[in-house]
């Protein structure tokens, strides 16, 4: 038995198990049909796992932050983590930390990963 998807009417197989929870849709269907709202579908709307994330320009926010973390740091920057073993640790420690972070703050986690780096690279001048 095959099931079809009730939006764009192919087989739904990746996300058979949750074809009824996702009203008989793939979840990027369900997504844009129920979660996305009036957000341009190439456009992040927010909501966590939102699969326009990719197409965010998280990548150019990246290369601008690791540039000026750069001048920073050839400044003398007063960062807690200024060598850069104790940088790259602080780094790591924030990834595995990072959903804490954004609970702490009642924020989903960005669905695309070039922000959760943003933010780890920033984190990791300061995290212990």
């Amino acid at each position: 038995m095959t099931l079809e998807c009730q939006r764009c009417h192919r087989p739904v197989r990746e996300s058979a198990a949750q074809y009824e929870v996702f009203e008989r849709m793939h979840y990027v269907c369900f997504h844009y049909e129920f979660e996305h709202g009036d957000t341009d579908v190439d456009t992040e709307c927010g909501a966590g796992g939102c699969p326009s994330a990719s197409l965010a320009g998280g990548r150019d926010r990246v290369i601008a932050t690791a540039r000026a973390l750069a001048i920073d740091a050839a400044g003398g920057a007063p960062w807690t983590n200024v060598a850069l073993h104790e940088y790259l640790e602080a780094f790591a420690a924030w990834l595995a930390d990072s959903g804490g972070y954004y609970d702490n703050r009642d924020r989903v986690p960005p669905g695309n990963g070039w922000e959760v780096v943003n933010d780890a690279l920033q984190a990791a001048t300061i995290y212990e």
